[in-house]
């Protein structure tokens, strides 16, 4: 009967880790390597939580009116192939601590805002406290 139990909790053990092995986002793979992802889950789950949270949410995509298209807080151009899968590590726009950065998008009239650093630990702070 203890052997059956062990068995049992063994196997739903197993399969719990091996869920939580794959739950990152997918993206945080241009940053982090399998292993880190999954001992940062287990040492260190915050900031496990936080990554999961950034890639996802550093960045906005908006309409870029015609008459802005030219303004001086536009910092260049960026090159996104499918603006629905956007890899923030990829682009190599890291958030300044307290400023937003605009970027138009090649190619389109939209404009990639990168989200100060301050405000994503706010939001990620606030999406925290929904739970």
């Amino acid at each position: 009967m203890k052997n059956g139990l062990f068995i049992i909790t063994f196997i739903l053990f197993a399969g719990f880790a091996n869920a939580q092995n794959n739950s990152f986002d997918q993206r945080l793979l241009s940053k982090f390597s399998k292993d880190e992802l999954n001992d940062m889950q287990i040492k260190n789950p915050i900031a496990y939580a936080y990554w999961n949270f950034y890639v996802a949410n550093a960045y906005q995509i908006l309409d870029l009116p015609k008459e802005k298209a030219k303004a001086h807080e536009i910092k260049g151009v960026v090159k996104i192939k499918e603006i629905n899968k956007i890899n923030i590590f990829d682009l190599n726009c890291i958030p300044l601590e307290k400023d937003y950065q605009y970027f138009s998008i090649e190619g389109s009239n939209k404009l990639l805002v990168i989200i100060s650093e301050e405000q994503i630990k706010d939001n990620f702070v606030k999406s925290t406290k929904k739970q």
